[in-house]
């Protein structure tokens, strides 16, 4: 159900390659025992330990950005804070549902919630490029992923995954 939102990586667009992606995180430890983003030659793989039940009412802002001066300053591209329970379990076609699909085939992941405790991963996943927007082009991208319970930016907000995820992308 997190990994869903690791896919705005924009590791491979349509005809297009990352010539280099990186990334990081940091977890609270209420809620995850372990999560490890691993980006390597272009495919991705992530490890997450829940050692409790994940509860309904997950967000995450999804913060998509583009450098126009080689990573000096980034300018926002498109954000959207979503339930991670209803895209998981809606039947209708989304962009980021069909992404969901298609981490199922590389990993274990859930596809109802809440999320019992357990082992999840993701291995040897790439996006394909008939799930990336063709308006996206070229350049150096970050996508933040903030996951959260509550209002976002108040005293009830309760932090669970932060995501720093960065790619070069160019034409192939």
């Amino acid at each position: 159900m997190l990994s869903l939102f690791t896919i705005t990586t924009l590791l491979f667009l349509h005809q297009w390659v990352a010539t280099q992606a990186t990334g990081n995180c940091s977890f609270n430890e209420k809620y995850f025992d372990n999560f490890t983003l691993a980006i390597v030659n272009n495919t991705m793989d992530l490890d997450m330990v829940t050692p409790r039940t994940i509860p309904r009412g997950l967000k995450a802002l999804i913060d998509v950005q583009i450098s126009l001066d080689k990573g000096k300053s980034y300018q926002r591209l498109f954000a959207h804070v979503l339930d991670t329970c209803s895209i998981v379990s809606s039947v209708r076609t989304s962009m980021f549902k069909s992404w969901f699909e298609s981490m199922r085939d590389h990993g274990n992941f859930m596809t109802n919630c809440p999320v019992p405790p357990g082992h999840y991963f993701l291995r040897n996943w790439r996006l394909d490029s008939q799930l990336v927007p063709h308006y996206l082009m070229p350049g150096d991208y970050r996508v933040l992923a903030h996951f959260f319970f509550g209002k976002q930016k108040t005293k009830h907000e309760d932090v669970a995954l932060d995501m720093d995820i960065y790619a070069l992308v160019r034409k192939s």
